[in-house]
């Protein structure tokens, strides 16, 4: 992944959750080019998405060679898991110059995706089956499941295309501890997701209390699909 321009301007890198893919950013890339944001929008590694890796370790390394290859700066913007693996690619590289977490992930050194969730859970869903399952070393989430969690403000046609294209994945993403912590050497913005079922808006908060700048959006854990305009406008202002 190389970016066309060496120019000043920031390339905006798009990091997906998990169970996504790089289509998750699809509705929002138009808003960005509008506002002369150029972004790329990465693939990590997984069933159905592409070869390496399926673990943490394997997504950093996977990010980070990307990252390595964009020409000029570097804007990294993760949403959800996503942030965890941006937290810990982007440590040491000179190009990244600000980082974004989405409704995402924005963990100390030593600490997982599960260790936050566990630490501020969501409430229980109305439903029992509204979760991910474990089915041997992969995560699962059901339409049903994704509908609830992830796509509380979209419209159900949207919603339901986006469930079709989740894929499993592995146990050894959400429950893996970064390595290192980028934010600690690198300017940040959190995005809190106000309505988030997901994600909980108590545990963005206080997780964005380790950036340097603190955003809101009145939304579900996944504005890039159901608020792609609002979001755009935010992340336009964090590359400029």
């Amino acid at each position: 992944m190389t970016a066309a321009d060496s120019g000043a301007k920031p390339t905006l890198v798009l990091v997906h959750g998990a169970w996504h893919g790089g289509w998750a950013w699809d509705s929002l890339i138009p808003f960005l080019t509008e506002a002369g944001v150029r972004a790329l929008a990465v693939q990590l590694p997984g069933v159905g998405r592409g070869p390496g890796r399926h673990d943490l370790t394997g997504h950093v390394d996977f990010l980070r060679a990307e990252l390595e290859a964009v020409t000029g700066p570097v804007v990294l913007c993760g949403h959800s898991y996503g942030g965890a693996v941006t937290t810990e690619a982007a440590s040491g590289l000179d190009n990244v110059e600000r980082l974004v977490y989405v409704a995402a992930f924005m963990l100390e050194v030593g600490e997982s995706c599960a260790d936050v969730i566990a630490l501020t859970p969501a409430p229980a869903p109305p439903e029992p089956h509204l979760t991910s399952v474990l089915e041997g070393d992969y995560l699962r989430v059901s339409e049903a499941a994704a509908a609830y969690m992830f796509y509380g403000d979209c419209d159900p046609a949207q919603a339901h295309a986006a469930a079709a294209a989740l894929t499993p994945e592995h146990v050894g993403t959400v429950g893996s501890p970064v390595a290192r912590a980028a934010w600690h050497e690198i300017p940040s913005t959190y995005v809190v997701c106000e309505n988030d079922n997901a994600l909980p808006p108590a545990a963005q908060a206080r997780m964005a209390r380790r950036a340097t700048r603190t955003l809101t959006m009145d939304s579900s854990h996944s504005p890039m699909l159901s608020r792609p305009k609002e979001l755009a406008a935010l992340l336009a202002q964090a590359v400029g």
